[in-house]
């Protein structure tokens, strides 16, 4: 227990102590994938409104109901499900790849490891995040969404989702610079976690006989408070955010003991 508090004040004071750095590798990452683009960052908008529009045809006339308040419930409901994912998933993939990726920058420069991972998760993040408040900001000038004081909280579950994606990026990327099947292994696992986790459907949708278990899915807590703050439905279960907060603790103990295996050691799997 000593070694893993001591373990973990380390890392959190090599990002702390690192604040300016980790903020341009956040910025130095977003502008890399834009770049050479002809409009630039404006695809980090252009791209959610696209989505934006798609999703909400497709599952809001094709398969909504007649009731068009109804279909807003519908396509708010996903997009309180899908941004989340979204971001989640690809906050997660990208930082596990933050090592390898960025192996000519930490051969060059005497950094933490732990900041890629973290910049990297952070950005993809934020990307998808701005889809997300797109969304917000849409559908309520549109009138199908109104804003109260519960939005407010909204920071704080954003906040949870990055740090769970955080926990499970800093898992995985010392994996990932050893075995680089967890790539394909870490994919196949989120395609499965899309449809176990309530996505595209809430809880309510499945049978009794399954909710129990579905509720043990961390991310049915994430996804509930979305779906709680911004439609009003009803907070996730406990034993939903008991699963969020084990799945956090647990990953963030494996992340502290593999970090701590390779210390000093990253050379040799480059």
């Amino acid at each position: 227990m000593r070694r893993l508090i001591s373990r973990s004040q380390a890392i959190f004071a090599d990002v702390a102590g690192n604040l300016p750095l980790l903020l341009e590798l956040i910025r130095r990452d977003i502008r890399g994938r834009f770049a050479g683009a002809r409009f630039g960052l404006l695809w980090s908008l252009f791209n959610p409104a696209i989505q934006l529009l798609s999703y909400g045809l497709i599952f809001g006339f094709l398969y909504g109901s007649s009731d068009p308040l109804r279909r807003s419930v519908l396509v708010s409901s996903l997009f309180c499900g899908l941004f989340p994912w979204w971001a989640f998933q690809e906050g997660t993939t990208r930082g596990m790849a933050a090592l390898v990726d960025q192996a000519a920058l930490l051969k060059r420069i005497p950094l933490p490891p732990v900041l890629p991972i973290v910049a990297a998760t952070t950005a993809s993040f934020v990307l998808q995040m701005v889809g997300f408040l797109i969304f917000l900001a849409v559908f309520s000038a549109a009138g199908l969404l109104v804003p109260t004081v519960v939005w407010f909280w909204l920071p704080t579950v954003m906040g949870l989702s990055l740090v769970f994606s955080l926990t499970l990026a800093l898992m995985l990327a010392p994996l990932y610079l050893v075995v680089r099947d967890t790539l394909h292994v870490v994919t196949a696992l989120l395609t499965i976690g899309f449809f176990a986790s309530p996505v595209l459907y809430e809880l309510d949708f499945l049978p009794e006989s399954l909710r129990f278990v579905a509720s043990c899915n961390p991310m049915a807590a994430l996804l509930g408070f979305y779906r709680a703050i911004v439609l009003g439905a009803e907070a996730p279960a406990m034993v939903s955010v008991v699963a969020l907060v084990a799945g956090i603790g647990s990953a963030w103990c494996l992340a502290v003991s593999l970090s701590a295996r390779l210390e000093g050691r990253l050379d040799e799997y480059w």
